[in-house]
């Protein structure tokens, strides 16, 4: 029966409307090529509509679309399959496009097969591309290639060989670009150690590497792999892979390279919160009975030169005894202990992003020498606002600071540059009294201070018990990350592991600050909070 008019109209409306869109993904899934999946998409549609002018009344309409655009492809397919047997009877010199005249050039322009030809280039390894593209493009003798790459001619001769090969097997196939082509992730980092080139973190400042280094975690692939699942051309990916290899952020296996670093995935990152947080509360009672009890030795020790309160020193003792305790365990290990190739020592590592349970970040930065050193715990949960605070000291301000404290020096003998240094600091990190004296406003720890701190810490009565407590958390935690890590990275867990351990400086601030045992400060942005000098 024919189809009415009014119905036609109506199918036709759905096709343009609801369809169109998918019938072009559908075709560039099925061709991996946005030329060849126009053309199929636009065969698809002329198909439909000239079924529909036809009088034909599908029954499910959606259904038999799909069923009109499944055959296309197997016709489609078909065809390409017999003009790649075509080409694989022929040599690749059939299809260069170095011809003279125009007739040749334009015939080949129009050519399928040289698209297909251009593709499969693009996914080449350089190893033969250049060699074919000079030969086959720029229209070289074996023997002049032989001379420029530095080969001997039947070394070109058997790589032109290969490299067909390699094509003809490219050309049939139907390429599948993979999510990261079209829909880039990204990653955190976390690092420690020495890094005076910059590496790693100026390695990973792009998206591309960031999602290298995600789709090799733990899934070592060839470049030509690589290529396809990012959907970059060989040419370009050969470029940041090299990169990331002389950064030791990748390691090559054969022909296939694997993150060299680990990467912890959403699920991983759970188990370890959920296997640290299960006796935390426990810890956390333990570190405020011991801060609480050893706060006036700390006070005996001379490193408050303020009127500081309780409750700002605890800030400092709450997350310094938590690294004591985890740092005093023979398995903690911060520091990476394999050097890297530029003679760096530096640890690094990934964390997928995902909504976490609880904010548990928190880093110790440094500024200062040998002799002298500025410090902050930088607080990661931004609900605290407490990440800056009054800043940091840079390398000037420290050493000054640190000469100033030591050598009990007044404003009055300043020189004039050591007054416009003092100003960075001045009403930051300290002041002057009404004598000119100058005041610390954050904690001194002068000479072995630390370490009388780290004793006094250690000789509390619940100090073991503690310490086996943190012992049992880094146990855990090394089993959940050789579960979700690659072989190349088993002698990186024990650091790794020693950087999540650290979580638990947060988890340990945030039951403190529930349980009334720290109060945030009324001014963060201007806190000196949990912040030092140490100098000798």
């Amino acid at each position: 029966m024919a189809i009415e008019k009014s119905v036609k109209e109506e199918y036709l409306n759905s096709l343009t409307q609801n369809y169109m869109d998918k019938l072009f993904y559908f075709s560039l899934k099925k061709t991996g090529n946005s030329f060849e999946a126009e053309n199929l998409a636009q065969d698809i549609l002329f198909n439909v509509i000239t079924s529909l002018e036809r009088g034909n009344k599908p029954e499910i309409f959606e259904a038999w679309i799909w069923g009109i655009a499944r055959n296309r492809y197997n016709v489609w397919a078909r065809n390409k399959n017999n003009r790649n047997e075509l080409f694989a009877k022929s040599d690749i010199s059939d299809y260069e496009i170095s011809d003279n005249t125009v007739n040749t050039e334009n015939k080949v322009i129009d050519s399928e097969d040289l698209n297909l030809l251009r593709r499969e280039l693009a996914f080449v390894s350089s190893e033969y591309r250049n060699i074919v593209v000079a030969y086959y493009i720029e229209d070289r003798k074996t023997k002049d290639i032989a001379v420029s790459l530095k080969l001997s001619e039947s070394t070109v001769k058997s790589k032109l060989f290969r490299a067909r090969k390699i094509l003809k097997e490219g050309m049939n196939m139907s390429r599948e670009f993979g999510i990261r082509s079209y829909k880039p992730e990204n990653v955190d980092f976390a690092a420690s150690g020495s890094q005076p080139s910059g590496l790693p973190w100026k390695a990973v400042q792009r998206s591309l590497p960031k999602n290298i280094l995600l789709e090799l975690d733990n899934n070592p692939l060839t470049l030509e792999q690589l290529a396809v699942e990012c959907g970059v051309a060989m040419p370009y990916m050969e470029e940041e892979v090299k990169l990331l290899l002389d950064a030791t952020l990748l390691k090559k296996i054969g022909n296939k390279y694997v993150t060299n670093i680990f990467i912890a995935s959403k699920e991983c990152q759970y188990e370890i919160w959920k296997a640290q947080r299960e006796h935390s509360k426990e810890r956390s009672r333990m570190i405020d009975t011991i801060v609480s009890d050893l706060l006036a030795r700390f006070r005996e020790l001379g490193i408050v030169k303020n009127n500081m309160s309780d409750n700002d020193l605890k800030w400092w003792a709450v997350i310094f005894a938590v690294d004591c305790f985890v740092q005093s365990l023979d398995v903690y290990d911060i520091y990476y202990p394999e050097k890297r190739a530029n003679g760096e020592t530096w640890g690094f590592m990934g964390f997928e992003l995902y909504d976490v349970p609880e904010k548990t970040p928190m880093g110790h930065n440094g500024n200062g020498s040998e002799n002298a050193m500025f410090w902050a715990y930088k607080i990661g949960d931004d609900t605290l606002n407490l990440w800056d605070r009054a800043g940091e000291m840079n390398y000037t301000h420290t050493l000054f600071f640190a000469d100033v404290l030591k050598n009990n020096r007044n404003y009055s003998n300043f020189s004039e540059s050591e007054k416009a240094v003092w100003k960075g600091i001045e009403n930051r990190f300290a002041h002057l009294d009404e004598n000119g004296n100058i005041v610390s406003d954050i904690l001194v720890l002068a000479g072995d201070t630390k370490q009388k701190c780290i004793d006094i810490l250690q000789s509390h009565p619940l100090a073991q018990k503690l310490t086996e407590s943190f012992k049992s958390a880094f146990d855990d935690t090394i089993k959940i990350l050789k579960k979700y890590s690659h072989p190349v990275l088993e002698k990186q867990l024990t650091y790794c592991a020693s950087m999540v351990i650290l979580n638990t400086r947060m988890m340990t601030v945030h039951d403190e600050i529930v349980a009334d045992k720290l109060i945030v400060p009324e001014n963060p942005e201007k806190s000196t909070i949990a912040m030092w000098i140490e100098y000798k």
